[in-house]
């Protein structure tokens, strides 16, 4: 993402806090971002893709930031999970999209709508899979239901709390309660084997989820102009370095995944707060998703 698309969407995403999402026109944008019509349509085709294009940046840092904490400590643990979970919720308070989110709900754009029930589509799905990590292979069946009933535990604690209490709620403290209860809940679906809700209803969330779908000539393009970019500026020796090193791991015809995943949190943390940073988070998620198709794809032909 190169540093005047970045400066569209920071622009777009204080407008959007600050006016509400759809009492910010793209007039206003252009205004604030100090580009013309042109610039802003070159980029997003409307209002709505640029604010789906915010989304998108928050969920592939969500997602790497996961995969970083997940990558050398046991999948079983429940510490980790609960700080993969409290990643997502971290990132949408700092950018303040809670409020944002709620107004586009309660309006009749059937868009964004759409979009945002996508999202929690593939955190549903995300959390039921982790469950399975957690609590066993034999809780499969329980875990879709069980993870719907965490996402309706946390929300209701945080609007009930704010309601009582007047202040937002800790949302650490929200994770780790709602955890608490479903592992209380589990031992008695597995007993009774009631399921309200079964697991192969995930076929139908997954008809609704996006998958991008990441080769091997498309992450090498993008390592390739990434490192391009860098030969202009001398300040990011250091990340230039490890986008050679991960270009040269991706090109090997036998891939060392251990390798490129060690990489990745090196490589993202090398351009933190610098024009680079949105550019390296988008990039180190497409190799992590490349990463793990390959990894998919080696096991299913075993």
């Amino acid at each position: 993402m190169n540093q005047r698309k970045r400066q569209v969407l920071d622009s777009a995403l204080q407008l959007f806090i600050e006016k509400g999402f759809h009492n910010t026109s793209i007039q206003d944008i252009l205004n604030h971002a100090l580009i013309s019509k042109g610039t802003f349509y070159n980029y997003f085709s409307s209002k709505n893709e640029c604010f789906i294009a915010i989304l998108e940046q928050v969920r592939y840092e969500a997602s790497l930031r996961r995969h970083e904490l997940l990558h050398g400590n046991d999948p079983s643990d429940e510490n980790v999970l609960i700080e993969q979970i409290f990643i997502l919720m971290q990132l949408n308070k700092k950018q303040n999209l809670v409020s944002i989110f709620e107004g586009i709900f309660q309006s009749n754009d059937t868009e964004l709508r759409d979009t945002l029930m996508r999202y929690r589509f593939l955190e549903i799905e995300w959390l039921s899979n982790r469950l399975i990590d957690i609590f066993g292979e034999h809780t499969r069946p329980y875990t879709l239901e069980l993870s719907i009933i965490f996402f309706g535990i946390v929300q209701h604690l945080s609007m009930t709390y704010h309601t009582l209490y007047g202040v937002a709620v800790d949302l650490k403290k929200t994770v780790i309660v709602a955890f608490r209860d479903i592992k209380a809940i589990l031992p008695e679906m597995i007993q009774t084997n009631d399921i309200f809700i079964a697991s192969n209803s995930l076929q139908l969330i997954e008809e609704n989820t996006y998958y991008q779908s990441v080769t091997k000539e498309m992450v090498i393009e993008k390592l390739t102009g990434f490192q391009a970019e860098l030969a202009y500026d001398d300040d990011h020796e250091k990340g230039s370095q490890f986008t050679q090193s991960l270009t040269e791991e991706i090109q090997r015809k036998t891939l060392r995944n251990a390798v490129i995943e060690a990489l990745l949190k090196p490589f993202r943390e090398a351009f933190s707060n610098t024009l680079h940073e949105a550019e390296a988070i988008e990039l180190a998620n497409m190799i992590w998703f490349f990463v793990k198709n390959t990894q998919d794809a080696e096991q299913q032909s075993k």
